[in-house]
């Protein structure tokens, strides 16, 4: 959308308006509501590459299905400056509002509203109401249903009054439909899928102008302190393949970059970064078209967003994510235990038609045993089968031990984390603190408050005499409140 409205808008603003109207009913659906699935600022830096993300708040427009891994309540606000610098000087803003929040009780799962407008000079706008809910379906394997108002609008003036096009009003409403997916077989890489516009809402004034489906593809290969994204997207004839990085550092702070390619030459290259302090987050985006879009500075995006609870709560993602993998092992372990009891089974009854030993007996002495002579057309199809349920059992078995052995790992290294620790008897708290070497401003609330989320009180207490960003120093007395 945003790129085919980057070139209309590139001509006098009178001629755009009575494109508008043309448009209004011949435009393909393409450009309205289209493949650009970022809203906010994390996902526009990642190249739209966000169908595998746990995007919180924002992954409404990506993959309703990613709710499913957020760790609490969040809420972001976002506003845009899309395709700056344009010869008529033209301003197209996106604003975006969304608030998640997991669902404990009854149907266990995530849920979340959006809201998301994008406007051109007061001309043109398209407007989006958002209501997700996301659970498990199967086997780890997440769903998510977005369900969502659409709202297209055009300005009333002296060249559209006279279009007959306009004649029953200059807004069109329809309700849509999105569908998403999202898998984690293990910690470190992720599935997603998700169908967009299933419905195809109709958004024609005079005539039918019906959104394409839109059909995200993505994989996510999380590591240490990097994330990395693929996404394919394709609706009607246009497609889109993006790729997105983000690396954080210092557990507070991110950098991210992202490149995206499609049809008509259009390709977008995304850089930027973003902070958490405590429990609330800033993010910054930049996008700069390379090619089908000319004559533009680029777009931007800031995004805030803050999260609701404890954020020692909010630190523990890893180890839920690491005993859902633990899950997820111990339910394949069973199966393919369950296919050796089968198969067992299935071997003491081949063994029993032949009559080699008492059906008691162990596999092992079974096999050894010399069956007796039968005519050849009998015997060999017999030895045939068990045969070939000796060789299942044995792939199955050397299955269930590397399982069994990944399991051990996984356990192990949960056990090697250091266990919590509890939070100190309360005593009276010292009026004073005189910092040592390596201290910050959490280390201190731990040590005299047993709860790092409590470094602001001693922030606020010392705000004349700490450094850029709450820097303490060696020697230096603080006041503790």
């Amino acid at each position: 959308m945003k790129q085919e409205k980057a070139k209309i808008i590139t001509v006098a603003k009178g001629l755009f308006l009575i494109f508008c109207g043309i448009a209004a009913a011949t435009m393909n659906a393409k450009a309205s509501f289209s493949a650009d699935s970022a809203c906010g600022a994390r996902s526009a830096a990642m190249g739209g590459a966000f169908t595998a993300v746990s995007g919180g708040a924002e992954a409404i427009c990506s993959n309703p299905a990613t709710l499913l891994e957020l760790p609490s309540p969040e809420l972001t606000a976002a506003y845009g400056r899309l395709f700056s610098g344009l010869t008529d000087d033209s301003k197209i803003g996106q604003g975006y509002f969304g608030f998640a929040a997991p669902v404990k009780r009854y149907l266990p799962g995530a849920a979340a509203f959006a809201w998301n407008d994008t406007r051109l000079s007061e001309a043109y706008s398209e407007t989006s109401y958002s209501v997700s809910y996301a659970t498990a379906v199967y086997r780890g394997i997440g769903a998510g249903l977005t369900l969502k108002y659409l709202r297209r609008s055009y300005v009333s003036d002296a060249y559209t009054a006279l279009d007959p096009v306009f004649g029953n009003g200059y807004a069109k409403g329809a309700l849509g439909a999105d569908l998403g997916f999202f898998y984690r077989p293990r910690t470190n890489y992720a599935f997603g899928l998700a169908f967009k516009n299933i419905n195809k809402p109709d958004m024609g004034l005079a005539s039918a102008d019906r959104l394409p489906v839109e059909v995200r593809a993505g994989a996510s290969y999380l590591m240490r302190a990097s994330l990395l994204d693929i996404d394919a997207a394709f609706a009607g004839p246009d497609y889109t393949i993006s790729t997105g990085l983000e690396y954080s550092f210092q557990k507070r702070y991110a950098l991210r970059m992202g490149l995206a390619a499609g049809n008509n030459s259009r390709r977008n290259v995304n850089i930027g970064f973003g902070g958490r302090f405590g429990l609330a987050a800033f993010d910054y985006a930049f996008s700069l078209p390379i090619g089908g879009i000319a004559n533009t500075n680029g777009s931007h995006r800031l995004a805030f967003s803050f999260r609701f609870g404890n954020e020692a709560d909010l630190l523990r993602a890893d180890e839920l994510a690491a005993a859902a993998e633990l899950k997820r092992a111990q339910e394949k372990t069973f199966l393919q235990e369950e296919k050796i009891r089968v198969l067992q089974e299935r071997l003491d009854g081949v063994v029993r038609q032949q009559g080699a030993v008492p059906a008691q007996q162990p596999v092992q002495v079974i096999q050894l045993a010399p069956a007796p002579a039968q005519p050849a057309s009998q015997a060999q199809p017999d030895s045939a089968a068990q045969a070939e349920i000796v060789r299942q059992l044995d792939v199955l078995k050397a299955e269930l031990e590397k399982s069994r052995a990944e399991m051990e790992a996984m356990k192990a290294r949960a056990a090697a984390k250091p266990a919590p620790q509890p939070k100190p008897a309360q005593a009276a708290a010292p009026h004073s603190y005189v910092v040592k070497d390596g201290d910050t401003l959490e280390s201190i609330a731990v040590s005299v408050y047993g709860n790092a989320s409590r470094w602001p009180e001693i922030y606020r207490a010392n705000s004349g005499s700490l450094g850029r960003g709450g820097e303490v120093k060696p020697g230096q007395v603080l006041a503790l409140p």
